[in-house]
């Protein structure tokens, strides 16, 4: 649908060139850029909640909502470097989207707000685009994904914190369809799916945050029984990159295995 044009327009010689299209990639890097490495601000997070978020840990996602102090992974140099890269395929994708002669909009300084509405609450979110094709609007979410994870998005296993967003996205704005598009950031190859509006996704999606909405700092959802820790004492391996895993497994340490370290319950000294 997309793939199929943009690597079309990417193998033909052409010096064809739109100045809003230029213009708009470079105001936008210029942002990133900016925001990722030449400021100190940081984002308050405490009593927002987002619908990128919906599909993850609610013990993780209540953290952040109650304001808690964190104490786990932290935004190092090499996550400000992966955040950079997430919006430059963003950024690039769409408008290479455009250049092939896609109908995209509601990108980069036009993105939508969204209102995602539930039980009386309201959260927003920002997507990444639409797509009108053949009579028929679609959302557009882009993703950068490692060899893995890209593996896994080729066979059509997305994440379940990609669901999630996705279908909120799509229940706010009473679309049927979503053009995930992704890029293998370790070999640069392209591909996409077509999602379709589940409404068990939204409806779990919405009751995670509703359990993060009614949860206290006294009283905090649980983590997901399967992030462990498995019959080897590891936890889930997402467990390694949350801001806050001090704090909900304190009588866990990091051990390095193999190449790469994972999160362990502590052993008996």
């Amino acid at each position: 649908m997309v793939v199929d044009k943009i690597n079309k327009f990417l193998t033909e010689k052409s010096n064809n060139h739109d100045e809003n299209i230029l213009n708009d990639i470079g105001n936008l890097s210029k942002i990133s850029f900016k925001r990722q490495f030449l400021t100190n601000d940081v984002e308050t997070t405490a009593g927002k909640l987002r619908p990128s978020s919906a599909g993850r840990c609610p013990r993780q996602q209540a953290y952040a909502y109650h304001g808690f102090e964190k104490k786990g992974k932290e935004i190092d140099s090499r996550a400000k470097l992966i955040f950079w890269a997430g919006d430059l395929t963003e950024m690039t994708l769409l408008s290479l989207a455009k250049a092939a002669g896609c109908c995209v909009f509601a990108t980069g300084f036009n993105q939508i707000r969204l209102p995602v509405k539930f039980n009386g609450t309201e959260i927003t979110g920002h997507p990444d685009g639409l797509l009108l094709h053949e009579g028929e609007i679609y959302l557009i979410e882009v993703k950068s994904m490692s060899s893995y994870g890209f593996e896994k998005f080729e066979r059509g296993e997305i994440d379940e914190s990609y669901l999630a967003q996705v279908n909120l996205y799509l229940d706010a704005l009473a679309l049927d369809k979503c053009l995930f598009l992704a890029q293998n950031k370790d070999s640069g190859v392209i591909n996409e799916r077509i999602l379709t509006r589940d409404p068990e996704i939204v409806a779990k999606a919405k009751a995670n945050l509703m359990t993060v909405i009614n949860s206290t700092k006294e009283k905090l959802p649980p983590p997901p029984p399967e992030y462990g820790p498995d019959t080897k004492g590891y936890y889930y391996w997402i467990c390694r990159y949350c801001a806050w895993f001090q704090v909900c497994r304190p009588n866990a340490e990091l051990v390095l295995v193999k190449n790469s370290y994972k999160l362990a319950e502590k052993k008996d000294s």
